[in-house]
């Protein structure tokens, strides 16, 4: 299992500025760093906090160890510890995934932590290590301090309630069409959570993805892919070159300029998958990675839902096959902001004859051993795209193995929908009616649906 280990690499942005001191304190720590600045008895902690994350939807308790006044170091409970610090404007920042992508729109659960322990509130000092020199502790009113934390937890369970609802279990048809506006808005909000817990519904079916990305420096890359347990080696390899199982692969990939290709092992719907998939993304974007249009995303699903049966091979033909303008649509959005990489290496299932199961390489979808490959996908380091894309692959492997899957009666030249357009959104709504049944499924590829296009290409 990967070795989880701090990041403390700098990040532009901003979120909310800071507070000032509030009353109340804790206590101590054991000094500043060796040549330092100096790090009032005050500051130092560390604090255990209350904070809210927007991400997970949840209360979750971080542990507060400042360095300066304006800096700290935030540990979650996913094991991380990241840099929070404040710039002269009283922004504050953050090292972690969560703040690199939506940071401006709304600061992660380490900001507001900084934040917290640095006013004052929701603030419990955890018992310091024996220090050598005796400490000036300040005095607080421990009683006031439970009070505040008290009401804290309250505010905070109330607003994770408010803001789970719309993607709470429940099963929604898009037929309603309240339901659809209700979903369609809170997609185009773009907040989205990325999850880590049961975000294929119960699915104990396998996936893998491939992470493609160009620039970037692949010998940092490499190198903290390897120190974080991630890689068998620190280094980037060839072309499909042997893969460990259990372990990511770094490897080089002709198509692209510069960058390469990361493949990873073989997953199941898990909380350390999800965040080994987001760290890896993290990875890659601190070190100057990026998605271009040249990258693609390609997702691996396990068969067994097919189960080698060729009515199931059948459905998922004529599912994506009637669904490609779609699908190539929902493919480029997200951080790709709606336009297709193209389709020379993913080809239409409209131009490809036989079985998936024999279709060649580049074809949007074709079967390998013991996976279904998805190649629709662009590439992207936003692992909430990441998500989705595997959620939609998923639930279409899983529609097609179900004989109850309806399948639609529409058939439109690759490419039409783009001339003609489609106002009321039918085609959407039809299609994940039937590849999903909860609502926070739908509301997620809707996201990507919502931030892309009708593209123009032709059978």
């Amino acid at each position: 299992m990967p070795k989880r280990r701090s990041s403390a690499a700098s990040n532009a942005g901003g979120a909310a500025g800071g507070a000032g001191i509030g009353a109340g304190g804790g206590a101590a720590g054991a000094g500043p760093p060796a040549g330092g600045p100096a790090v009032p008895e005050f500051f130092a902690g560390p604090y255990e906090v209350e904070s809210y994350s927007p991400t997970r939807r949840r209360t979750e308790t971080v542990r507060v160890t400042f360095v300066s006044p304006n800096e700290a170091d935030v540990a979650s409970d996913s094991g991380n510890t990241y840099r929070v610090t404040r710039d002269p404007e009283g922004r504050a920042n953050c090292t972690c995934m969560d703040f690199r992508v939506r940071g401006r729109e709304r600061p992660c659960r380490h900001v507001l932590g900084f934040e917290a322990a640095l006013s004052g509130r929701r603030m419990a000092a955890v018992a310091p290590e024996p220090a050598s020199r005796p400490t000036d502790r300040r005095a607080f009113d421990a009683s006031r301090l439970a009070e505040e934390a008290q009401r804290r937890r309250e505010e905070a369970a109330a607003a994770a309630q408010v803001a789970a609802a719309p993607l709470r279990d429940h099963e929604v048809s898009l037929a309603d069409d309240a339901a659809f506006q209700e979903l369609l808005a809170r997609a185009s909000r773009g907040d989205l959570p990325y999850e880590y817990e049961n975000v294929l519904d119960g699915s104990d079916n396998t996936f893998g993805i491939e992470i493609e990305f160009e620039g970037g420096d692949r010998r940092a890359i490499a190198q903290e892919l390897y120190e974080r347990g991630y890689v068998p080696e620190p280094r980037q390899g060839a072309y499909h070159s042997v893969r460990r199982p259990g372990m990511w692969s770094f490897e080089s990939d002709g198509s692209l300029n510069s960058g390469g290709e990361i493949v990873s092992p073989v997953f199941r719907d898990t909380p350390e998958a999800w965040r080994q998939i987001e760290e890896v993304c993290e990875i890659v974007r601190r070190h100057g990675g990026r998605a271009t249009s040249r990258c693609g995303g390609h997702v691996h699903i396990g068969n067994v839902p097919l189960d080698h049966d060729p009515a199931s091979w059948q459905r998922l033909t004529d599912i994506c096959r009637r669904n490609e303008d779609l699908i190539y649509r929902i493919a480029a959005g997200g951080e790709s902001g709606g336009a297709h990489r193209g389709t020379h290496y993913a080809t239409p299932l409209t131009r490809v004859t036989g079985e998936l199961e024999r279709a060649g390489h580049y074809a949007s979808v074709n079967g390998r051993q013991h996976t279904v490959e998805f190649r629709y996908f662009n590439g992207t380091l936003d692992p909430r795209q990441w998500q989705t894309n595997v959620r939609l692959a998923h639930g279409l492997v899983r529609a097609a193995g179900n004989p109850s899957t309806r399948l639609p009666e529409y058939r439109r030249p690759l490419g039409s929908v783009a001339r003609s357009g489609d106002e009321n959104h039918s085609l959407v709504r039809n299609f994940l009616d039937t590849v999903f049944t909860r609502a926070r499924d739908k509301v997620a590829v809707l996201w990507l649906y919502a931030t892309s296009r009708w593209q123009t290409m032709t059978a």
